[in-house]
Formats: structure tokens, sequence, C-alpha cells
């Protein structure tokens, strides 16, 4: 046993329709005004963004001025480069330096050694006056004895 829905004059029909329309139109028009309420609450931002926008301006000035640079238009193979090239010019510098270090050290160490050998000379030549007076001595006496002996 199947019971067949019950179907209400078409009148209750279209007037419950025309009632859910009217409740729909309704909603949709206090969402609306509440959206046209809304933006009339909105700040205005134009300020703002103009503000940023002049920011941006500067900020872009700045960034071209920097990429200006000639450090910007460095790769690292070029700075490679020139580090190396400046390695070898100052290793020049410092071999150059060395060199002359060398030099000036050998010449001061000759001198020395020629202060050290003068030295060892006027030793020796004391030592040898010395031992030449000694001996100038013990032969003049021997021969003053000599001669006293020849002369006795």
């Amino acid at each position: 046993m199947t019971q067949k829905p019950v179907r209400t004059p078409p009148a209750t029909d279209a007037a419950k329709a025309f009632e859910e329309l009217r409740r729909e139109i309704s909603l949709q028009r206090t969402a609306i005004e509440g959206l046209t309420a809304a933006k009339e609450k909105l700040p205005d931002y134009l300020p703002t963004l103009r503000d940023i926008a002049s920011r941006l301006g500067e900020m872009e000035k700045q960034i071209e001025s920097i990429n200006a640079k000639p450090a910007m238009r460095l790769t690292p193979q070029t700075i490679t480069v020139e580090i190396r090239e400046a390695i070898m010019s100052y290793r020049a510098d410092d071999a150059k330096s060395i060199g002359e270090a060398r030099d000036t050290l050998a010449r001061m160490l000759g001198r020395v050694e020629g202060m050290i050998k003068q030295r060892r000379s006027s030793a020796e030549q004391d030592l040898w006056v010395t031992w030449a007076a000694t001996g100038g001595l013990l032969f003049g006496a021997l021969l003053v004895l000599v001669g006293v002996a020849t002369w006795s």
C-alpha cells in the first residue's frame, strides 16, 4: 500500500513560492545594504599607498646607484684574477725586499768579520810584541851576562 503524496492546490504552492522569494530578496537586500555600509566604513588607503609608492621609488634609485658601482660588476672569476695579480705583485715586492735585506745583512756580517779579524790581528800583534820584548830583554840580559863574564 503505497500512499500517493497529497498535492496541495496550486494557489498555495505559488503563494509559498512567492513568500520564499520575498524572503530571499529581503535577505539579499539586507546583505547588499550591509556591504554598502561596510564599504563606506573602510578607511582611505590612498595616502598610504602613495607613500609606499614613493618609498619604493627611492629604493629603486638606491638599488640602481648600488648596481652602478664598479664592484657590483665583478664576478668571482674577475675577483680571483685580481687577487692573484695582487699576490704576485706583493710577492715580487717581498722578494725584492728580502734580497735587499740579505745583501745588507751580508755586508754587515762582512764588517763584523773584518772587525773580529782586526781585533784578532791586534791581539796577535800585541802577543808578538810582548814575546819580542820578552825575548829582547832575555837576549839583552844574556849579552850582559856574557859581557860581564868576558870582562872579568
